[in-house]
């Protein structure tokens, strides 16, 4: 890895880690369509989240 970029952990907190666990719980108990509004919105958060990632990086360049 590029000695100018700090190592990069992908590794899940254990706050995480407990926070997917309660969603698991969540997720066992809903319907099929529930789950999959869930995973659209999640879906569609992600992909906001990249748009704020590269427009900051845009911004620092």
């Amino acid at each position: 890895m590029d000695s100018m970029l700090p190592e990069l952990s992908v590794e899940l907190t254990f706050e995480q880690q407990f926070q997917m666990r309660l969603m698991e719980e969540q997720v066992g108990e809903m319907t099929q369509q529930q789950a999959k509004e869930l995973l659209l919105q999640a879906s569609r958060l992600l992909m906001m989240k990249d748009n704020v990632i590269r427009s900051l990086i845009k911004r620092a360049a």
